[in-house]
């Protein structure tokens, strides 16, 4: 439902005080002024608005003469409100500075709150903030609205405003501003002006090119990055920098074309998101860059520590902005790092986790925007239970130890990425995978570097199979101190609440079991 419907909405049931947050004024205004001369809008009632600078602007005259040319002070303008005998709505710009400073002035709008519902003629308010920030006095009597992020068609129409004119949308074809709209998608109409100007000032020969969608992608993310809960990743990873995990790579790829209009043409619903589960290294937040280079699809990075904020209801207006942005951007895929560092503690703060981790879930359970979530967590012991439950998650997925063939796959990524080739016919991997039992992808990728130091002590020769042996021999696994936590985890693919993202053979699975039998040797 759109700002308009709600306003006429509220007004219709006869809630006469409103509150919208928004950072956009002028868009507010705007919206209301095209309320006002729209069809269902009285004809006799005006539009009126004021702040403490410039006082009263007529947006739409009323039938009954408005003295707004009588100075309105803080004190007065409430009941001036109240004893104008005709209708009209008047909208109060930042007046929450108003009743900050004068507790009178609270007391004045509780007094109009219960009074205008009755009121004939009909009279409105509505009071324009650029963040939540109502008092608890008026928490439980007027509803607050938010104003969303302009979203295709409204960025398409500004870039018309303020480009067009300039003649340097003359030449671009309709494929190369459709992209442009999108790189704009999650700033406001002010940023998005900004954006579009700077791009016409850089341009060649006064003609928007391609260039423009990587300096408007580059405004947006350092706007992005500068809200502090979100993190916008342009560049993003292949499914060839993964060793092993094929189960989760195949169900990725399954998901490639889920978010297209042939998808939706065919009924088939937009993936929700997913969970992977498992200890540090085992290449989870890697993941996340993979499936959104697979799908093509932007990277929003959520900063849950960002998200709590010091001041009180910060939380939960950033929580609520961050999910704002990823449904004007999407189809993107949204990534929550660690989300058990935010969320564990949920039942025994404040108060503020629990809101927060409330809102969340309630956004993952109703969005109907193709937002995908991507959650990584290290261990799951103190996450509330309904967090990973079927309706909020496609799938969740546990990312156990690598296997002796994944880390054959991890070390051939990590040795390509040194410019080595011919890496299977350069060194022994099964010889190295064997005196790697138990490290994950970030100690193998630790293998690969310290073996190099050696060989470059060595007259920079090439690294050799025995400087991989080496380098693994003199480095302890974290596995082996998280064994306990490893087989807790590897409850949850037992139980049947997690998916092995990995193929595992008979062979490993004995090898499994000869881990279980070598820690036991160890308790005993």
């Amino acid at each position: 439902m759109s700002l308009q419907q709600e306003l006429k909405l509220h007004f219709d049931a006869r809630i006469a005080v409103v509150n919208v947050v928004s950072s956009e004024e002028a868009r507010v205004l705007q919206e209301l002024s095209e309320l006002a001369r729209g069809p269902g809008w009285p004809a006799d009632e005006g539009l009126y608005a004021w702040d403490i600078a410039d006082q009263f602007t007529c947006l739409k005259p009323a039938r009954v003469n408005f003295d707004d040319k009588r100075e309105a002070t803080p004190d007065t303008i409430l009941r001036m409100i109240r004893d104008y005998p005709g209708s009209a709505t008047f909208v109060l710009k930042d007046f929450h500075q108003v009743w900050e400073a004068k507790r009178g002035a609270l007391r004045g709008l509780r007094n109009l709150v219960a009074r205008l519902p009755e009121a004939s003629p009909r009279k409105n308010i509505v009071i324009t903030t650029p963040e939540h920030c109502l008092p608890v006095e008026l928490k439980h009597d007027v509803p607050v609205l938010e104003l969303a992020k302009p979203d295709a068609r409204e960025i398409d129409a500004l870039l018309e405003r303020c480009v067009g004119s300039t003649g340097a949308l003359r030449l671009v074809k309709p494929e190369l501003r459709a992209k442009l709209v999108e790189a704009a998608l999650g700033l406001t109409s002010i940023q998005a002006r900004r954006a579009f100007q700077k791009a016409v000032v850089t341009s060649r020969g006064g003609q928007i090119d391609v260039g423009a969608i990587d300096l408007v992608s580059a405004e947006k993310r350092a706007i992005i990055r500068e809200s502090g809960a979100l993190e916008f990743h342009p560049l993003v990873e292949s499914a060839d920098r993964v060793g092993g995990l094929e189960v989760l790579k195949g169900w990725l790829g399954q998901r490639q074309l889920a978010f297209s209009e042939a998808a939706r043409d065919y009924g088939l619903q937009a993936p929700r998101g997913v969970a992977l589960i498992g200890i540090p290294g085992t290449g989870k937040s890697l993941c996340a860059k993979v499936a959104a280079g697979m799908w093509k699809l932007p990277l929003l990075r959520l900063d849950m520590g960002a998200v709590f904020g010091g001041l009180l209801g910060a939380s939960e207006r950033n929580i609520r902005e961050a999910m704002q942005i990823a449904e004007v951007i999407a189809p993107c895929v949204l990534w929550v790092d660690e989300i058990e560092k935010a969320f564990a503690g949920s039942a025994g703060d404040s108060g503020t986790s629990s809101r927060v981790l409330g809102t969340f879930l309630t956004w993952m359970q109703e969005k109907r925007a193709p937002v995908f979530v991507f959650a990584t967590a290290n261990n799951t012991e103190h996450l509330p239970p309904e967090f990973l439950r079927k309706g909020r998650f496609d799938e969740v997925f546990f990312l156990d130890l690598p296997t002796a063939s994944e880390r054959e796959q991890i070390l051939e990524v990590h040795l390509g990425r040194k410019g080595l080739t011919m890496i299977r016919h350069r060194f022994v991997l099964s010889e190295v995978a064997r005196a790697t039992e138990g490290f994950v992808g970030a100690e193998l990728e630790a293998v690969v570097n310290d073996a190099m130091f050696p060989a470059f002590m060595d007259g920079r020769r090439e690294i050799e199979t025995d400087d991989l042996v080496g380098a693994a021999g003199a480095m302890v696994p974290l596995a082996r101190s998280h064994r306990e936590r490893i087989e807790k985890l590897r409850q949850l693919v037992v139980n049947g609440e997690a998916r092995n993202a990995s193929k595992r053979t008979a062979a490993d699975e004995v090898r499994v079991d000869q881990v279980r039998g070598e820690r036991l040797l160890d308790l005993a």
